[in-house]
């Protein structure tokens, strides 16, 4: 053989095996999780994030995040149509979910407060002491009404107790938790990987927000509730975390 080509093709495997065990793993998802759901890879994706303007459209199975806006990350101002008080700093934006197979698509608006002190969550007063931030999406379904999804997160795993999360329109309302470990790793991470909607115990849908993402949805729910789910893992898929850095 050619010594140019045997080290051409020996440099080839080599960065293979790197780049094998240096592969990322997904992560760790319940284990009702894995019979009868859809897994969807998030395609199109940008790691490189806007604080103010349009953003580049992804999408996951057949759904497509489309015409992404996004507003200032300030400070101490109003919060449209969301009871919140004494709240530092938030960030607004809006998109739209297209179901490419139903032909149908939905506007979604959502906003992060960093360090609220209370807020109406889901309809319900709240105290948020030891939530360091508070997440709020609203979005339209003609079948089953207004959902809101609101997540209060205290930011850390070992604070992990002090999460609240739902997912209600009113007569129906799903529970958010957030995962922090990787598949085939014991170590959790510090901050949450993503989230699962469950009802009465049982997994309905799961996002990965880290990394590429991804989308595992139970196959045996209804249309309306597929589309429901999708709208909150977009915007989940979409949601940057304010910090003390970025207020």
């Amino acid at each position: 053989m050619n010594p140019f080509k045997f080290f051409f093709y020996a440099a080839a495997v080599a960065a293979g095996v790197v780049l094998a065990s240096c592969s990322v793993p997904d992560m760790r998802v319940s284990q009702g999780m894995r019979e009868e759901t859809t897994a969807m890879p998030v395609v199109g994706r940008s790691m490189m994030r806007v604080s103010l303007g349009k953003e580049k459209g992804f999408g996951f199975g057949k759904y497509q995040l489309e015409n992404i806006e996004r507003g200032w990350t300030r400070r101490n101002g109003p919060i449209d149509n969301l009871v919140i008080q004494d709240t530092d700093a938030y960030q607004k934006y809006s998109f739209g979910v297209r179901d490419s197979v139903q032909q149908k698509t939905w506007y979604v608006q959502a906003a992060a407060m960093h360090n609220a002190k209370t807020a109406e969550l889901a309809g319900v007063s709240i105290n948020l002491d030891k939530q360091r931030e508070l997440l709020q999406v609203v979005f339209q379904s003609e079948e089953s009404g207004t959902w809101r999804l609101a997540l209060a997160d205290p930011g850390h795993y070992l604070e992990r107790r002090n999460f609240l999360g739902k997912l209600s329109n009113g007569a129906h309302e799903l529970e958010v938790y957030p995962l922090y470990k990787w598949e085939g790793k014991s170590l959790p991470s510090s901050t949450a990987l993503g989230y699962e909607f469950s009802k009465d115990g049982h997994v309905l849908a799961t996002v990965q927000t880290v990394n590429n993402g991804k989308v595992w949805l139970k196959n045996t729910l209804s249309p309306d509730l597929q589309m429901v789910l999708a709208s909150a893992c977009g915007s989940l898929l979409l949601y940057n975390k304010l910090d003390d850095e970025n207020q």
